[in-house]
């Protein structure tokens, strides 16, 4: 996926206002000529351009470039997307890059429509391969890489056909089992529908919070909670009405006809409406077209449905625990402590994370999952991976935790990892150093991909704050240093193996197992 830096984009803005036939040009390449100190940009446009407006843009990047680049020239290779080309291209990404899971697709379940300066790629899936492209995210990166080959923008609709292939051969080290598993969205009805445009709606709407597991047309209902008034790249204008059915809120985009334009003032600010339409990704977020609308009332005193969860997977895919030998408990020369009563026939799983920042909500991701089980006292399991964030990992970060972005290449995402993690914690209750972080971080990101993570939760932040009071402070490694408990801080594994040792020391000075604190 590309990036691009806000001095890129400001450059790339100017640009398009040179001209009208640069409009919608997109940046491709800069090459730079180390012999004759010249930068050759290359662009790609949907129309042709002139020299002479060429000319003017090399003027423009000229005065932005270093001095020390002695010329600037402008390429531009004229791209038109049509469907057949829009097609081909993302077939042949899902070939290059999926390869197993392409032997079931079918270039004919391809097609892509065009509104605008945005491209619509429609793909009709069997049910196991549809749960597969929605775990791995396989829309959103073919999108990036046509948005890469062309000048419009691209959103992804998959539609679910309802049927399973026999000969569908993902390879199980490719794909946990748990993800071919079709999640139940949740629905509830609404009444006294009356339509204001498009076709009528029946009386049954998915959750929004639960939107992500659908895709495709969708239908939705609510109250309205904001209206906004945008316009395209080309000047026309468009609403984004915020709707909110208490389980979420969704930005609605309504692109205007001649019926909306007479109609879109009718609804306010608190109206209960329901809306179907096309929900598919664009640039990792839920984009919901509108293309039918009514009046409606939504159910009084709504209270909603808890979701079950996902399965445990019958096997593990992608991380493998292995046996761990804790070396102080086994030292011979002063011989194995005596496990508290309170611990035998449990077991634990002490578990720490590491992460890009420290909020979900504002697109922070898990790099890391590092934990240990303890079972009857002691300390029998191991599991680590890193985890691809699938995004930058911040200098900050690194210098904190020695993650780079080159260390989580390659590894398994969240929704890879974490049904491995899923099924290690299977029936153990939890333990973190400071679970409100830890376990609720977890938590939110597991409830997307279907996971519902519900364990008893134990706390050694709190148990120290409790058993050494006149500590100078509960950090993890201030209270291991007081139990002389080594460990390399700021890494997962490390952290949690220190985490393990210290709630047995801590468990065996208060002599009984505490309450859960979550």
């Amino acid at each position: 996926m590309s990036t691009q830096t806000e001095e890129s984009k400001k450059n790339l803005a100017a640009v398009r206002e040179i001209s009208g036939s640069l409009a919608r040009a997109k940046l491709t390449g800069i090459t730079l000529e180390r012999s004759s100190g010249e930068a050759v940009f290359d662009y790609i446009c949907d129309v042709a351009v002139s020299e002479i407006d060429k000319r003017r843009v090399a003027e423009y990047l000229k005065k932005q470039v270093p001095d020390c680049v002695k010329d600037v020239s402008v390429r531009v290779k004229k791209i038109v997307a049509d469907g057949e080309l829009v097609v081909d291209a993302a077939y042949a990404y899902l070939r290059d890059n999926f390869m197993a899971v392409s032997r079931s697709v079918k270039k004919e379940n391809f097609s892509a429509t065009f509104d605008e300066e945005i491209c619509t790629l429609k793909i009709s899936l069997d049910s196991d391969v549809y749960a597969f492209f929605y775990a791995n995210g396989v829309a959103e990166k073919i999108c990036d890489r046509l948005a890469e080959k062309f000048c419009c923008d691209f959103l992804a609709s998959l539609t679910d056909t309802g049927k399973r292939e026999e000969d569908t051969r993902i390879p199980e080290n490719k794909v946990n089992l748990s993800e071919i598993e079709t999640i139940r969205c949740r629905t509830f009805r609404f009444s006294d529908a009356v339509r204001l445009w498009g076709e009528e709606l029946g009386d049954t709407a998915v959750y929004i919070a639960d939107g992500g597991l659908a895709g495709g047309q969708v239908t939705f209902a609510g109250k309205i909670a904001a209206i906004h008034q945008k316009e395209t790249k080309t000047g026309k204008p468009y609403f984004i009405v915020d709707l909110d059915d208490t389980t979420g809120r969704l930005a609605c985009k309504i692109f205007m006809t001649k019926e909306k334009e007479s109609k879109i003032q009718k609804i306010n600010v608190g109206s209960e409406i329901a809306v179907r339409g096309d929900l598919s990704s664009f640039n990792g977020q839920p984009s919901f077209r509108v293309a039918d609308l009514s009046f409606c009332k939504f159910p009084e005193n709504f209270v909603p449905e808890e979701r079950p969860s996902r399965r445990v997977p019958d096997e593990y895919s992608f991380v493998f625990p292995e046996p761990l030998v804790d070396t102080v408990q086994s030292d011979f020369l002063v011989g194995e402590k005596e496990v508290p009563s309170c611990l035998l026939g449990k077991t634990f799983v002490v578990a720490d994370i590491e992460t890009t920042g420290l909020s979900v909500t504002d697109g922070d991701r898990v790099t890391e999952i590092g934990a240990v089980k303890i079972v009857d006292g002691k300390i029998t399991e191991k599991f680590q991976t890193l985890v691809d964030p699938e995004r930058r990992i911040s200098k900050e970060i690194t210098g904190l935790t020695g993650i780079d972005d080159k260390m989580v290449a390659g590894k398994p995402v969240f929704s890879q990892a974490f049904p491995d993690f899923f099924r290690f914690t299977d029936g153990c209750s939890l333990v973190f150093h400071n679970a409100e972080f830890d376990y609720r971080f977890l938590r939110a990101m597991a409830k997307p991909i279907g996971y519902i993570w519900e364990h008893p939760v134990y706390d050694t932040m709190i148990l120290s704050r409790e058993l050494l009071p006149r500590l100078k402070n509960h950090k993890l490694n201030t209270v291991c240093e007081h139990f002389r408990i080594e460990f390399l801080h700021h890494r997962a594994l490390s952290d949690a193996h220190a985490t393990a040792k210290l709630f047995l020391e801590l468990v065996a000075l208060k002599n009984a197992l505490p309450p859960p604190s979550i």
